[in-house]
């Protein structure tokens, strides 16, 4: 099933870039120019991360692409939380956007959940704070839910972090050395109460996934934080790491409203799923399933081959192959060939160092943790 990004949600962003950029920088071509160039500055010329060819296309290309594409990708932890009873109990949510640009994280929130928000976001751009404010507002009022909007500009590095139940940061450490990363992720840590919780997504790429991996290893070395999701693993190392040529991702389908997908079509971006690399932080240990060490959260699509099916699970024990032969297929397993990348399936088997082998007497359960 696709994640979809509401029509209401792409209607409020571009009346929000159209009443600050004005209509040509909306324009088809002028768009399909700045989004390749924030595309390319993002992978095969991070050098350029910071400058733009056109800082007004570039904002532009931000708004009413990117801000669109990657609203939902907030709505994976989101549900994972909301699933497990986990969602900070306080009403209004105090949320708050840590790099919050146009209000992706934000606007993937109020699509998410009909709870009233409280929102703070912070950003060193004040014209993305604009847009994003305007179309948070617009977008909330659109969906009935009551949310109000603080922005901030300042550096996000050095800001204070007001006391809140959710800090999310969205795309923001790949921008930032490890040591700066590290710190705005404790301080994030440090800003929520018992029940509240830390979202960071980041791009799906090799190096800022990993990036994030070390992340996470460094939180639970240092003790600052527990680590909820993607992972059923709570310990480090984070095997993934092991291989320098290895990372972990996320890759969901996604509905795009027209207009984006207009555009995902002309660039050909964006248009084959949803992609990120996400860690959820809480201040106190929880599962994001009740099953302890025989939960695997598979980090790969199915692996199809002559006479038998694999995937690629992580759990408390390793990062290792699943694998069923077609002669074990039967109706206590059949949960092994319905699962994809983001499920978690519970297995009654101890791994050999190799692998996990589904038998004929191995019951598999699977769980879908972002379940809507």
């Amino acid at each position: 099933m696709a994640w979809v990004v509401p029509v209401e949600l792409e209607d409020a962003v571009y009346a929000a870039a159209r009443a600050a950029l004005g209509d040509a920088a909306l324009a088809t071509s002028a768009l399909i120019k700045a989004v390749l160039d924030r595309s390319r500055r993002y992978t095969s010329d991070r050098e350029r991360l910071t400058r733009p060819a056109d800082r007004t296309g570039d904002l532009a290309a931000r708004a009413v692409f990117f801000t669109i594409a990657d609203a939902m990708k907030l709505a994976i932890p989101i549900r994972e939380l909301a699933n497990r009873g986990a969602l900070p109990t306080a009403r209004p949510l105090r949320v708050v956007d840590v790099g919050a640009g146009c209000g992706a994280m934000t606007l993937g929130l109020v699509a998410t959940i009909d709870e009233p928000l409280e929102v703070v976001a912070l950003d060193h751009d004040a014209g993305a704070l604009a847009i994003a404010a305007a179309a948070i507002r617009d977008f909330a009022a659109r969906r009935r839910v009551t949310a109000s909007v603080v922005a901030r500009t300042g550096d996000v590095t050095r800001a204070e972090l007001p006391a809140a139940d959710l800090v999310v940061l969205g795309t923001v450490l790949n921008e930032l050395a490890p040591d700066a990363a590290l710190a705005l992720v404790e301080r994030a840590l440090g800003a929520i109460g018992d029940d509240g919780a830390v979202i960071v997504v980041e791009p799906a790429l090799r190096d800022t996934a990993r990036a994030l991996h070390a992340i996470r290893d460094a939180v639970i070395a240092r003790g600052s934080g527990h680590v909820f999701a993607p992972c059923t693993r709570r310990i480090a190392p984070c095997p993934a790491l092991a291989d320098p040529s290895d990372w972990c991702h996320e890759d969901r389908a996604l509905q795009l409203p027209p207009r984006t997908a207009e555009l995902a079509r002309l660039t050909h971006l964006r248009d084959s799923g949803m992609k990120l690399a996400y860690l959820t932080l809480r201040k106190h240990p929880l599962d994001l399933v009740p099953a302890g060490d025989s939960a695997w959260r598979v980090v790969s699509a199915p692996m199809p081959a002559k006479g038998k099916l694999e995937l690629l699970g992580c759990s408390a024990h390793d990062r290792i192959p699943l694998r069923l032969l077609r002669r074990h297929r039967n109706a206590g397993n059949r949960d092994f060939e319905r699962a994809d990348r983001g499920d978690v399936l519970v297995v009654e088997r101890s791994p050999d160092p190799e692998r996990v082998e589904i038998g004929a007497d191995t019951a598999v359960i699977r769980i879908d943790p972002s379940r809507r």
